[in-house]
């Protein structure tokens, strides 16, 4: 396998580890999900609950994009 594939594979693996030791950890200390939190701040049913959905995923997913081409 090439190095960069190898790589590749070991942050999808890490990723996979983080999430599931890190979830299951904070549900154990009570910490509200994310939707109990949109519902909290925006109230039921609000146009900018999803607005900032959006926006925090697309962070997510530019953020994670950035990490990958400087760490490949």
């Amino acid at each position: 396998m090439s190095k960069r594939k190898n790589k590749m594979i070991s942050v999808f693996v890490m990723g996979v580890f983080a999430t599931a030791f890190a979830l299951p950890l904070l549900s154990a200390l009570g910490v509200p999900t994310f939707d109990v939190g949109l519902v909290a701040l925006f109230g039921e049913g609000s146009i900018l609950a999803l607005v900032l959905s959006l926006l925090l995923i697309l962070s997510i997913v530019l953020g994670v994009g950035k990490v990958i081409k400087s760490y490949t």
